[in-house]
């Protein structure tokens, strides 16, 4: 098999390789193992390929980590004890660094106090800064993504988390994921977008220094907050610490995956709690350090997925929309998935609140879309809204169509299932079935020279 030319076997690897999970599975319930890859699945047919020979290897490996899943060892945020630089050194020296798509990042941090809801763990800006500079500096991805529990997600981002309720909401994990279409700057965007290798050949081996002044991170776990997100005018002449992650790269789709909300429909009075939730951090919408939006104006595609979440909770993203031209949600879980199943799980629940929750949502976005146009909101901007509901429930998703047409609206049409547009007179209907899970452009768009052959997927 040795004398195969490299361009059969490079077809051949084609075949036997397949979407990386963190292409495909944004989508589900976060877990630990959501994103790796188990034996049987197509990626792990090319990783024992890749064992055959020396020669294979050295064919397969670029393949094998266009799809990067990094699982740092961390035993404390506060003390920072996240270290890319064995893997940034690895990727450089085998000469990969520049074929990595996609990015990933699984932090399973358990802290005691985080455990009780006490306080949330923190991370100095200046560490934070560091960490960002080291990963872009080397790797140049099309989505990065974090998997994460919403306490550590929130340290990342150098913002506040409200926990007072989040015993009754018992959420383990959360997804943040940044993703652009091409490797191409855009007109008029700052040299730091470009490419990471004109920054650094390779990785500094300089740790942040434990002297290094900046500002403390705002992380906390607060219970003065209001239970409904606000801004403050107290806190409005301070400003927040900024966090690069959103702006190191012209990302222009963002996703947020919440996870299942049905645990804290076992509670009596759940409509009254406020879930540990990095929303309106993103939006900019509450007190101090949460007041400045996170969504940079790059971002055209703000993707909502949670399992039955409350509708008080999904009415922040309405009322608080970004300037963007895509918004896609999901409310329900997806066809095969057992939330609903699992006797366990929804032991001393209702179903009925269940929907109720799903149908309020949904009517509060109706409502948006059907009102008298806000100069002071975005949803004039918006082009298109899509659910990912409607294969799982096509009875509402018909009564939605229903709904529109008796109500008169004239500025929104169904184009296909679970997609509604936006019509113009004097315009034709942007196609946007080349989304990559709810995200925006497919990832054969490079603007290397050369680039490397990467899979694009449709929307699923």
């Amino acid at each position: 098999m040795d004398l195969v030319p490299p361009e059969i076997l490079l077809h051949i690897f084609d075949y036997i390789d397949g979407p990386a999970p963190s292409e495909m599975r944004l989508h589900d319930q976060p877990s630990l193992d959501l994103l790796t890859t188990k034996p049987g699945r197509p990626g792990a047919s090319l990783k024992a390929a890749s064992l055959v020979s020396r020669w294979w290897r050295s064919l397969a490996l670029p393949r094998l980590f266009r799809h990067v899943l990094w699982k740092p060892n961390v035993y404390s945020l506060s003390a920072f004890t996240l270290n890319p630089i064995p893997l940034l050194r690895f990727l450089t020296e085998n000469h990969l660094a520049r074929g990595v798509a996609t990015f990933t990042v699984l932090i399973d941090f358990y802290d005691r106090d985080t455990a009780d809801y006490v306080v949330a763990p923190q991370i100095r800006p200046v560490d934070l800064e560091w960490l960002w500079d080291q990963l872009f500096s080397v790797i140049d991805p099309l989505r990065f993504t974090v998997l994460a529990r919403p306490t550590t997600l929130a340290a990342l981002l150098s913002r506040m988390l409200y926990l007072d309720d989040a015993w009754s909401f018992d959420i383990p994990y959360h997804i943040l994921s940044l993703a652009r279409p091409n490797r191409q700057v855009p007109p008029g965007e700052s040299s730091c977008h470009g490419r990471g290798s004109q920054r650094s050949a390779s990785p500094s081996l300089a740790q942040p220094s434990s002297s290094a002044v900046g500002p403390q991170s705002s992380t906390l776990a607060s219970s003065s907050v209001s239970r409904r997100p606000a801004t403050s005018s107290t806190f409005r002449s301070r400003t927040a610490v900024p966090c690069p992650l959103f702006t190191v790269r012209p990302w222009t789709s963002l996703l947020l995956n919440e996870g299942s909300f049905d645990k804290v429909y076992r509670v009596y009075e759940f409509f009254l709690l406020r879930p540990p939730s990095i929303l309106g951090a993103l939006l900019g919408c509450e007190e101090y350090p949460n007041d400045a939006p996170l969504v940079p104006q790059t971002v055209v595609d703000f993707n909502y997925i949670a399992i039955f979440p409350l509708a008080s909770h999904f009415e922040i993203l309405l009322e608080h929309l970004p300037r963007i031209d895509r918004l896609f949600v999901q409310l329900v879980p997806k066809p095969g998935n057992a939330t609903l199943k699992d006797m366990d799980e929804i032991k001393h629940i209702d179903p009925a609140v269940l929907w109720v929750e799903r149908n309020t949502s949904y009517t509060f976005l109706m409502r948006q879309l059907t009102s008298v146009s806000n100069p002071q909101a975005n949803w004039d901007l918006l082009q298109v809204v899509e659910t990912g509901d409607a294969a799982s429930d096509k009875e509402a998703w018909e009564l939605a169509v229903r709904f529109f047409k008796n109500s008169g609206v004239q500025s929104w049409q169904s184009k296909r299932e679970g997609v509604f547009v936006r019509h113009h007179d004097d315009s034709e209907f942007e196609d946007w079935s080349g989304e990559i899970n709810g995200h925006v452009g497919g990832l054969a768009n490079f603007s290397d020279p050369t680039p490397l052959s990467v899979n694009s997927f449709n929307y699923l």
